[in-house]
C-alpha cells in the first residue's frame, strides 16, 4: 500500500510554547485514542502498529521551544529533559504523538518508565542519564503552522517519515507499521517478552480526531495459572481472587487480583475455598502496589488456604513477579498442585 512500510520490531529502540499564528494545533491536545476490540479488523483499509508498554505522549514544538503532556493533559517536559532535547534537535514547529518508553536489558521497562517521574528537576537529569527513554513517535500532526490532522493517515505517515526518514534524533524512534495484518499478528505471538502489548489497528483513510475513539486495540492474552491466596468479598461468595505464585525460595508471592468474579466463576468456586488452617503465608492486609494501583494503599481481603489452583487470562504485562492489570479468571485446575505454580512459567 501506498505510504504504508514495514519496520522492524522493537528490539531496535536498543541501539511548549505554542504562539499564535505559528501552531494551528492548541496545546495541550487530547489524542486520539483506541477502543479494545476481540480481533484484528482487516481489510485493505487497515494498518497496524505494535502497541508498547510506555506512556502515551504528545509534543508539541514552536519557536525554538518543546512541550510534553500525557494523555491526561498532564506536563511531562520536566521528567524527559532528553525527549525535550531530541524534539528541538529537529529544528521545526511540529506536534507529534507517539509512546514513551525505557529501554533495557532486552525489553521494555514500564516500571523504570514510572521512575521517571521524579519530583526535582535535577533528579530528573539523574534519571535521564541513568535510565534514557525513548519517543516512539506515530504520528504528525502538524507541521511549520499547518495542520495535518484533516489528511488521511497515510499521507500524515507520509508526511512523518519524511521528517523523520533522514535526521533521525537519538531518542526519537518511528513506529513500525504494516498494512499487513499477518504482520501484526506476528508482533502479538512472538514480541510480548519484548513488552508489545498488542497491536492498535487504524485505518489509513482517516483524519486525526483529538479525544476521538476510532482506532482499534487488540491486546495480546496469554494464559497462566496461579494459586488463591485470598479474597475480596466472602469464601462463600467471592467477588475478585486475590491470586499468587512460587518464587525461587518456595515462598507464596502475591502476583495480582482478577477482575470482579462473574456468577458462573462464584458457582464453580462454591464450596472449594476454605479458611486457612494454620499460619497463612501473607500479611492481613497486602498493599495495592502488589496489583500495579499506586499511590499504594491498604488492601483488606479474607484469607483463603492456599490450595486451589486457578487457570487466568492475562496480557503481557508482567513484572516483578506481578501482573500489572487485573487479570481474568477462566476455571479452577483442580488436576495441578500449588507448589507446581511458579514464576518461572509466568511468560
Amino acid at each position: 500500500m501506498a505510504g504504508v512500510t514495514v519496520r522492524p520490531p522493537i528490539r531496535t529502540l536498543g541501539n511548549l510554547l505554542i504562539v499564535p499564528g505559528v501552531s494551528a494545533v492548541p496545546y495541550p491536545l487530547p489524542p486520539m485514542v483506541a477502543v479494545s476490540a476481540g480481533e484484528l479488523p482487516v481489510g485493505e483499509k487497515w494498518v497496524y502498529e505494535p502497541k508498547f508498554d510506555g506512556f502515551r505522549c504528545l509534543a508539541h514544538a514552536a519557536n525554538g521551544r518543546v512541550r510534553l503532556h500525557s494523555r491526561q493533559l498532564r506536563s511531562l517536559r520536566r521528567y524527559f529533559p532528553e525527549i525535550v532535547a531530541a524534539v528541538a534537535e529537529l529544528g521545526e514547529d511540529v506536534v507529534l504523538d507517539g509512546e514513551l518508553v525505557v529501554w533495557q536489558q532486552g525489553r521494555l521497562d514500564f516500571l523504570a518508565l514510572q521512575e521517571r517521574l521524579h519530583p526535582s528537576t535535577a533528579g530528573a537529569g539523574r534519571l535521564a542519564a541513568a535510565k534514557p527513554a525513548a519517543f516512539v513517535v506515530f504520528d504528525l500532526l502538524a507541521r511549520q503552522g499547518e495542520d495535518l490532522r484533516p489528511l488521511p493517515w497515510a499521507e500524515r505517515r507520509r508526511r512523518l517519515e519524511e521528517l523523520l526518514g533522514t535526521r533521525l534524533p537519538h531518542g526519537l524512534v518511528l513506529m513500525p507499521a504494516s498494512a499487513d495484518p499477518a504482520v501484526g499478528r506476528l508482533w502479538m505471538r512472538e514480541h510480548t517478552d519484548s513488552g508489545i502489548e498488542g497491536v492498535v489497528a487504524k485505518r489509513v483513510d482517516q483524519p486525526y480526531c483529538a479525544g476521538g475513539r476510532a482506532w482499534r486495540k487488540v491486546k495480546t492474552r496469554l494464559t497462566a495459572e496461579a494459586v488463591v491466596g485470598g479474597v475480596l468479598g466472602s469464601l462463600a461468595e467471592p467477588d475478585v481472587l486475590v491470586v499468587g505464585r512460587y518464587g525461587a525460595h518456595g515462598r507464596l508471592r502475591v502476583a495480582g487480583r482478577t477482575t470482579p468474579l462473574p456468577a458462573a466463576a462464584r458457582a464453580q468456586l462454591q464450596g472449594v475455598l476454605t479458611a486457612p488452617a494454620g499460619e497463612h503465608p501473607w500479611p492481613e492486609v497486602i498493599p495495592s502496589a502488589r496489583f500495579g494501583q499506586r499511590p499504594s494503599e491498604p488492601v483488606e481481603y479474607v484469607q483463603v488456604a492456599p490450595s486451589v489452583v486457578v487457570e487466568l487470562e492475562v496480557d503481557a504485562a508482567f513484572e516483578l513477579g506481578r501482573w500489572r492489570h487485573p487479570v481474568r479468571f477462566v476455571r479452577s485446575r483442580p488436576d495441578l498442585r500449588p507448589e507446581e505454580v511458579i514464576e518461572a512459567s509466568s511468560r
